[in-house]
């Protein structure tokens, strides 16, 4: 099938109207002779230099015959040749030869690496920076300036995460230029579990997270729990997050306090006019008393104590002394009577019984109870042993097989019922009260002793015995 006529043949033709008849004139075999040494070259250069040739040779021919005598099959041109075109041809393919054994000799010395892994040239080798200690990106800059590709590899590592810590060939050393480069860079430290803070004190809380590098921030809300009580934490427990990061605490925020203002001998309205402006309430109570009407004859928390502000102050007015009528209808003026010594009675077996059924009985006979918690297979709240301990009865009590973790008891005596009940069971315990005799009028109401006592120690959720004075009244 015959090569079709390329288009620039067509147009150089056309310019030489001589050529282009001889051309068309040609058998369609040296047409396709013709197109085909054209078409041979593989420089754009030479393909424009034998269409040239074509078209002079062709123009200058004085008929189209001659130019159809004789095509060469080794790419001189489709013509007879004239003898100087055939030194060209020689000299040409000659040239070739030297050109190609150049490039040879030029790939064998530059290009070509040889399997016994000898380095490249000085014309294509580069020197490998030294990058150890920089950011991954900063490494990558200079590796991308010398010609180098770099291969990333993390590792987990004390050091800020991104920073090299190797590489792989070492800085200074002279590779070829496109050679690889590993990089070990940080990945950061390794995970950690976060631990469970909540129910803590914030200083306890702080301890476990900073032991493993992470950042307590608190954040104080108001809470009816204990101050410094950790409320919640964020992330929460057994999230793991890297070294470093912050831990936020919510934690119950520290109550206003304010000092207890001396009170005696003030009116009523006076002293309840003290406390309001310092923060505190006043919790009247009207008991008979030999100073005048209305005025405070005693008060508890006593003076100079610390109290949480909004915290109720008892206050015990005076309401006269009490009377009563003879038989003539005169009045006379009675005093309390003080109420009887407590009585030492005999020694009982508690054993079996709940601790609240023991107080209760212990307190009939004018006797105060020593509670000590215990681990014991028996049921928690049952009295396991009990024994004399001077004026009092010591109760060894179960707390259960396995006792919850021990807790300081808040010392709540000398406040009122309510708010000594209040303390205890933010503190995380129950409370069983017993009334309790006293002479001294300011004690009426108010928490006279309690077991445990305060400052030691006593399981979560273990019952604290409170003694309410009980003042006669007339």
């Amino acid at each position: 099938m015959a090569r079709p006529v390329p288009a620039d043949l067509e147009d150089a033709l056309a310019a030489s109207p001589a050529a282009r008849d001889r051309f068309w004139a040609l058998p369609p075999e040296r047409l396709d002779e013709w197109v085909g040494w054209i078409e041979a070259p593989r420089l754009p250069r030479t393909r424009r230099r034998r269409i040239a040739e074509t078209v002079r040779r062709l123009g200058a021919a004085p008929r189209p015959a001659a130019a159809a005598t004789a095509v060469e099959t080794n790419g001189a041109a489709p013509l007879e040749a004239p003898a100087r075109d055939a030194a060209l041809g020689l000299w040409l393919l000659a040239l070739a030869a030297l050109l190609a054994i150049a490039a040879l000799v030029l790939w064998l010395t530059v290009f070509r690496h040889h399997h016994s892994g000898s380095t490249t040239p000085a014309a294509a080798a580069t020197t490998v920076p030294s990058v150890v200690g920089l950011r991954e990106q900063a490494a990558r800059a200079q590796l991308r300036q010398a010609k180098l590709v770099a291969l990333v590899l993390p590792h987990q590592s004390a050091k800020p995460r991104g920073v090299v810590l190797g590489q792989r060939p070492r800085g200074g050393v002279s590779v070829a230029q496109g050679s690889r480069v590993t990089l070990e860079t940080s990945a950061g430290p390794a995970a950690v579990a976060v631990p469970r803070v909540v129910g803590l004190k914030a200083g306890d809380a702080a301890k476990p997270l900073q032991s493993l590098k992470l950042v307590v921030v608190t954040k104080r809300v108001p809470s009816k729990q204990p101050a410094n009580t950790v409320l919640g934490q964020k992330p929460a427990a057994g999230k793991r997050v890297p070294p470093g990061s912050k831990v936020l605490l919510v934690v119950a925020a520290q109550k206003p306090t304010a000092a207890v203002p001396g009170l005696l001998g003030q009116t009523q309205r006076a002293a309840v006019a003290t406390l309001t402006k310092d923060g505190l309430r006043a919790t009247v109570v009207q008991v008979p008393s030999t100073q005048p009407s209305g005025t405070v004859v005693a008060q508890n928390p006593p003076a100079g104590k610390i109290r949480p502000r909004s915290s109720a102050v008892r206050l015990n007015v005076s309401r006269g002394a009490a009377t009563q009528t003879t038989a003539t209808g005169a009045t006379t003026t009675q005093a309390s009577a003080p109420p009887p010594p407590p009585a030492q009675g005999a020694g009982h077996d508690y054993r079996g019984m709940q601790l609240a059924n023991a107080v209760q009985k212990i307190v009939q006979g004018r006797q105060q109870v020593l509670v000590v918690w215990i681990a014991s297979s028996r049921p928690q709240g049952v009295v396991v042993a009990n024994s004399t301990a001077g004026s009092r009865v010591r109760l060894q009590v179960s707390a259960g097989a396995k006792p919850a973790q021990p807790t300081s008891v808040p010392d709540v005596t000398g406040e009122s019922q309510a708010q000594a009940t209040s303390d205890l069971q933010a503190a995380g315990f129950t409370v069983i009260t017993a009334q309790w005799p006293v002479s001294d009028s300011s004690a009426d109401g108010m928490v006279v002793a309690e077991t445990p006592a305060g400052g030691g120690n006593a399981p979560q959720g273990a019952a604290i015995v409170l003694y309410i004075g009980t003042a006669s009244g007339g």
